[in-house]
């Protein structure tokens, strides 16, 4: 989880601040540019809702996904051998 924070913080997509309540959490908003990008996926949504039936849809995810993970860089030391 925190590593996905801290790639929607780098994108500034979201602004982590210490809660005032307890100072050992951080509380989470979206910025200006995280709204864009909710908006954004509504809208990506209503598109594939119009143009793609569910299992066209689902076959749409599975390629997305096999096309982001072939190149998705490798995580350091995930070759690595003990």
């Amino acid at each position: 989880m925190v590593a996905v924070l801290n790639g929607l913080g780098d994108a500034d997509c979201v602004r982590r601040d210490p809660d005032p309540a307890d100072r050992r959490r951080n509380v989470i908003t979206l910025t200006a540019t995280g709204r864009r990008l909710e908006r954004l996926d509504a809208l990506v949504r209503e598109a594939q809702d119009e143009l793609l039936d569910p299992a066209e849809r689902a076959e749409l995810t599975r390629l997305l996904t096999a096309l982001a993970d072939h190149h998705r860089p490798a995580h350091p030391g995930q070759d690595e051998q003990y």
